[in-house]
Order: C-alpha cells, then structure tokens, then sequence
C-alpha cells in the first residue's frame, strides 16, 4: 500500500459517505472519489418464504447444500449459510461459491442414482487482492479463513490473482475439470425412464 501510496484506516466505523469526504466516529476523511466496498447483501426473496434463514437472510443449509427445512431445494453460493471449518460460515465469494456448486451437484446426483453423498467440505488457502496490473496482494488463510504470517506482494501476487480469474472463468466453461463426464442411471423414486408404447 505505501509503494501506491494508499493510507489504510483500519478498524475505522464510517457514519457517512459525502461528495467529498467520508466521516468515521474519529473525524472526517477528505475524497476525492469514495469506491464502496462494504461487502455484500444477500437478495430478500428467501427471506419472503418459509424456508429457514439465518440473521443474514440466506438459505440454511446442511453439508450437501439442501435446506435444512426444504429437503427439495438447494442453495450455493452467496445464497446459502453454509457451515465450514472451525464451525464458521463461510464468506461470500468466488471461492465458497464454486465449491459449494459443486457439492450440491454431486449430492442430488447421488441422491437420484442411490449412490454414496459427497463428505468433502470447503476449505479456504487465500484472500486475492488486485490493485491494478502490476501489484497485489495473496494473503494466506486458514482452512477457517484466518489470516497467517505469509503474503505474496507485487506483480507476482497480480499475475497469481489474474491466474485465478482465469482459472475460474476457465472452469464454468469446463464443469468436469477436462475430464470425462459422469453418467449414472437414475434410480430415485417417483423417476420414470423411457417412454409408454402404444
């Protein structure tokens, strides 16, 4: 941050946001531009319904992604209160989210071919940060997603970050990873296969 001369204010409570300035309960910053980045906020419509939320308005879910009120609806993602290591939920973000997709797909899989539920639980390695083309910041975590004493910087974290983009955009565009697809005959009840004859 200093290399780019960026001050951090940390644990710093803001009050308001004006045009040119920002105010904490220790004074007024000046601003020229204030990006906001306050995290994010989950959409109302589970709220609305009667599937159970928790205080953040996601979606509770057990281990395989399926509510725990609504055993016919799953939720990944931003979407859904997922409990990781250490007994925490896990964060809004790219890295719960794929994870999470990829559970809930292999557990209804399971559930309609009568096969073994996945047990494999997320877990994070880093916090990505990019500050434009040529710096960064890798911030190495626990498997809880705590902070330890190891960080990449630079342009070599930027490019990492990138790789990680890239990896991501990569992997929606290839769901199996360039392997083979999975087939498996559908055995779960109340499934019909095949059409009536006349």
């Amino acid at each position: 941050f200093t290399t780019l001369r960026i001050t951090t204010h940390e644990h710093t409570t803001v009050t308001a946001v004006h045009a040119d300035r920002v105010t904490t309960t220790e004074g007024d910053i000046p601003a020229a531009v204030t990006i906001w980045t306050t995290g994010f906020a989950v959409h109302p419509i589970a709220r609305a319904t009667t599937l159970e939320t928790g205080d953040t308005g996601q979606i509770v879910v057990d281990a395989t992604m399926r509510s725990v009120s609504h055993p016919d609806v799953y939720a990944i993602g931003d979407a859904a209160l997922v409990t990781g290591p250490g007994d925490k939920p896990l964060r809004m973000s790219c890295a719960s989210g794929v994870p999470t997709a990829w559970q809930a797909a292999d557990a209804i899989a399971a559930r309609l071919t009568d096969n073994k539920l996945p047990t494999i639980s997320a877990r994070y390695f880093n916090q990505c940060i990019s500050l434009g083309r040529k710096e960064g910041l890798i911030q190495y975590v626990t498997a809880d997603d705590r902070a330890v004493n190891a960080a990449l910087t630079g342009r070599l974290a930027a490019l990492y970050k990138e790789l990680v983009c890239k990896g991501a955009a990569w992997g929606v565009a290839n769901p199996t990873m360039g392997l083979p697809t999975r087939r498996r005959r559908v055995t779960a009840e109340g499934v019909r296969v095949g059409v009536p004859t006349a």
